[in-house]
């Protein structure tokens, strides 16, 4: 059901135009001010090929790195608020595999802000093959093992590999797997429909590849002979297959409403939240979304800010707004001092991956149309 008024004509033209133009195939667009959704709709098609298929607002799609932000960085606020770990730990503290020079200097702080040093990405999948084992760790430790490239604490290089050992330090820590986890910590207590992990071990091995999860269809990347075909209910992310799908830096699957409810859970605890209803504590949140520090940098902890200059967040978005970006096409921004949000899910790799600058532009211009529909006019402080 659409959510929204002709106050977001802008909006729905600016998303219908990337449609027709096939810039995406469709996409869910919702927005909310006040922490109250002001839109929600969806537009084209949740798959083009092999035969065309309508997107809906219950569509689930492969949100790629948000995986980042709205699970492995909200599970360590929570772990962080009950003391199991400390932002300014070693990261050797957890994990003993995580050495080599100037490793002792890496702390969970480091990793959270992607200064740790190590590399942005290695096709680990290549060395380990293309595993079905959940809990297998082969490509966690080929991270630990991997030379950092940086003096920790001096830059911040956008690192797979460092939320790669923060999801295995998460599990070192607690006994659990991310997806037990994230379903406990995170899913459970706010009452999440379809947002989850799709482990292909075992039974779930191909279980969705009849087009749903939790009874709502599910937004396809792309068509991949070396995996049998149309990717459907299965992790894009290479090194997020290889590890089972499960994993730190990529894997979660989730819906536009689901993603909404988390931002207005991580509002409210921005804006207050300090009881036991609270998804994390205010000032471990705070912390969190703060500018982590590093020169030259936008990252907060897990988290990333817009950029002063081309920010795909638009023009208009607050500096102190965080959000974060997936390379299937998603992303969620939200400002916790007007309790505003903005999620765009798009599956942009469907039916092939291309680098098309055009997205980047449509992603902008969506995020500047819907802020000036919520009555943001232009970015402040």
């Amino acid at each position: 059901m659409a959510v929204g008024s002709a106050d977001f004509a802008a909006l729905r033209q600016v998303v219908e135009q990337a449609v027709a133009q096939g810039i995406v195939p469709g996409a869910v667009v919702a927005c909310a001010r006040d922490g109250a959704t002001r839109f929600r709709e969806a537009f084209g098609a949740r798959q083009s090929q092999p035969e065309p298929l309508p997107a809906s607002t219950h569509t689930v799609y492969d949100i790629a790195s948000l995986t980042k932000a709205v699970s492995t960085s909200v599970l360590a606020m929570k772990l962080v608020a009950t003391g199991q770990i400390s932002l300014d730990d070693r990261v050797d503290r957890y994990l003993p595999e995580f050495h080599g020079e100037l490793k002792d200097l890496v702390t969970v702080r480091h990793l959270l802000c992607h200064a740790s040093g190590l590399p942005a990405h290695r096709p680990f999948y290549e060395q380990v093959g293309i595993g079905t084992a959940r809990g297998n760790h082969a490509i966690p430790i080929a991270a630990a093992r991997e030379a950092l490239i940086n003096r920790p604490g001096a830059v911040s290089v956008y690192s797979d590999l460092g939320f790669i050992l923060l999801g295995w330090l998460l599990t070192r820590v607690t006994g659990e797997e991310l997806d037990g986890l994230f379903r406990r910590l995170i899913s459970d207590p706010l009452g999440l429909s379809s947002t989850t992990f799709l482990p292909i071990d075992g039974g779930n091995d191909r279980a969705f590849r009849d087009g749903f999860v939790a009874g709502h269809e599910v937004a396809p990347t792309e068509f991949c002979p070396g995996r049998g075909g149309l990717l459907l209910g299965e992790v894009h992310d290479l090194n997020a297959f290889a590890m089972g799908g499960v994993a730190g830096h990529a894997g979660l699957f989730g819906e536009v409403a689901d993603l909404e409810s988390i931002a207005g859970a991580l509002t409210a605890a921005w804006q207050g939240g300090v009881g036991d209803n609270a998804i994390v504590h205010r000032d471990v949140i705070r912390e969190f979304w703060h500018p982590a520090g590093i020169a030259g940098s936008t990252w907060r902890l897990g988290w990333d800010g817009p950029s002063a200059r081309d920010s795909q967040a638009g023009s208009r978005m607050s500096r102190a707004s965080v959000g974060h970006l997936g390379f299937t096409g998603c992303s969620l921004w939200i400002d916790p001092r007007r309790a505003l949000w903005v999620v765009l899910l798009t599956n942009r790799v469907h039916p092939v991956v291309r680098d098309d600058p055009r997205f980047r532009a449509f992603r902008a211009a969506a995020h500047d149309a819907a802020l000036d529909a919520l009555g943001v006019p232009q970015a402040s402080d």
